[in-house]
């Protein structure tokens, strides 16, 4: 095996970028250091489990496709991937029991688990069912907001959990709105695959209202938390510029195959402006 090869079958910074929605929404209820951490590394660990076993599921494809990817270039084989996800999962799910045990719950082990399960069944089953696909993509890379709640001792402040709630909707629209768009871009080679997006199966024009319609339920939630009185006044600068950025890509996602790209280019910056916008917006409060 490689080893320089192993961040990149993780996707070891798609990872850590994800588990920046565990600290955001865990910050919110505790400043407690250590649990915080765990519970981005049980984020990090499941998730990086995920992005492994995607890639185990698609090495023939790859083969053809991306052939540079670890697994069919042989810088790590199949049977030494098996083993990194087996271990990944086995590492957040205890740390995700260490989190329950803190606070004496069996939430946190509970999503964890959900959180394995979705990454195989989307690898296995769901990521070539298109629309399907889309939604679990957009729910488990934005479960880490749920996830920090529970870690935290899911608190009850409702003006708080309106504000997670409102993160996770933000998170969850843009990025199925993405593949949604994705769908469009990919259209061809998806057709090879028989991926059954919504490109594929209702046409190019009713995926590209799909979209438009998640980025505007984006772009309502995005600008509504500052009513909430939550997030910090340094969080309304990333919020026009991620509005902006949504917008601009509802605009591109509706004229249809020729601005895909344009328009999943779009829907990427305003999700990062979200990341980003959340955590400043709950850490200087």
């Amino acid at each position: 095996m490689r080893i320089s090869s192993l961040p990149r079958l993780l996707r070891i910074h798609n990872s850590f970028m994800g588990s920046l929605s565990v600290i955001i929404s865990a910050w919110l209820f505790t400043h407690d250091a250590l649990t915080i951490l765990n519970g981005m590394l049980a984020y990090i660990f499941l998730a990086s489990a995920g992005n492994v076993i995607n890639d185990i599921y698609d090495i023939e494809i790859d083969r053809i496709n991306k052939p540079d990817r670890p697994l069919p270039s042989g810088a790590i084989s199949l049977k030494e991937a098996k083993i990194i996800f087996y271990i990944l999962v086995f590492l957040g799910i205890v740390s995700s029991l260490i989190s329950s045990w803190i606070i004496t719950s069996f939430w946190p082990f509970v999503i964890a688990v959900i959180f394995a399960i979705i990454g195989v069944l989307y690898s296995s089953r769901l990521k070539i069912m298109g629309f399907i696909g889309n939604i679990t993509v957009g729910c488990s890379f934005s479960i880490g907001y749920i996830y920090g709640w529970t870690i935290a001792g899911m608190r009850y402040d409702l003006a708080k959990i309106v504000t997670v709630l409102l993160f996770f909707i933000v998170s969850t629209t843009l990025l199925i709105a993405r593949e949604i768009i994705k769908g469009i871009e990919d259209i061809k080679g998806d057709a090879l695959r028989n991926v059954k997006t919504l490109a594929r199966s209702k046409g190019v024009p009713f995926a590209s209202r799909v979209a438009a319609f998640f980025l505007i339920i984006a772009i309502m939630a995005f600008s509504t938390l500052p009513l909430i009185g939550v997030v910090s006044i340094y969080f309304i600068p990333f919020m026009i510029i991620g509005d902006i950025a949504a917008f601009l890509s509802l605009v591109y996602s509706l004229k249809g195959f020729e601005s895909a790209s344009k328009a999943s280019f779009y829907a990427k910056i305003g999700a990062f402006t979200g990341l980003v916008g959340f955590l400043v917006g709950v850490m200087l409060r």
